[in-house]
C-alpha cells in the first residue's frame, strides 16, 4: 500500500513529520519529493447551480479548463476537474458567481517524473468491499 502525505511548511516541521512516520510500525519508507519535481495532481468535484440561462456560460468554463460535466440535474452540474491545486482554485473562484452548492476535493497526490522513482510491483487485485 502507498500512502501520499503533503507537508506544506518549513524544513524542520517536515524532518519532524518524516521522524514521527518512522515511529509507525508498518511504515518502511518515507520519501521528501521536495528537491524532485514531482507531477501533483488533486480531484474536485463542483455541483453547481444552474439555470437555462447559465448553463451554456458554464460549459465554456469547463471546456477552458479541460474539466467534464459528470451529472446534469434540473437545478445544477457536477463538475470534475483534475490538476494542479492552483488550477482547481482557479476554477472554484470562477464558479462562486454562479453558486456553488458542494464542493469536495481529494488533497494532492504526487509522484517523481520519469524513471527516477520506484519500479512499480506487479499490480495486485483487490475487492472492492476490502
Amino acid at each position: 500500500m502507498r500512502l501520499t502525505i503533503v507537508v506544506d511548511g518549513e524544513r524542520t516541521a517536515v524532518e519532524q513529520v518524516v521522524k514521527q512516520l518512522y515511529k509507525v510500525v508498518e511504515v518502511r519508507k518515507v520519501s521528501d519529493l521536495s528537491e524532485d519535481q514531482p507531477v501533483v495532481r488533486e480531484l474536485a468535484l463542483i455541483k453547481v447551480t444552474s439555470k437555462p440561462t447559465t448553463r451554456a456560460e458554464i460549459m465554456q468554463l469547463v471546456d477552458i479548463y479541460r474539466a467534464r460535466i459528470v451529472d446534469v440535474a434540473l437545478g445544477s452540474v457536477m463538475i470534475e476537474v483534475t490538476g494542479d491545486p492552483e488550477k482547481i482554485d482557479s476554477i472554484t473562484s470562477l464558479l462562486k458567481g454562479f453558486g456553488i452548492k458542494e464542493l469536495v476535493r481529494t488533497g494532492v497526490v504526487a509522484m517523481v517524473r520519469g524513471s527516477a522513482g520506484k519500479e512499480a510491483q506487479q499490480p495486485r487485485e483487490v475487492p472492492a468491499w476490502a
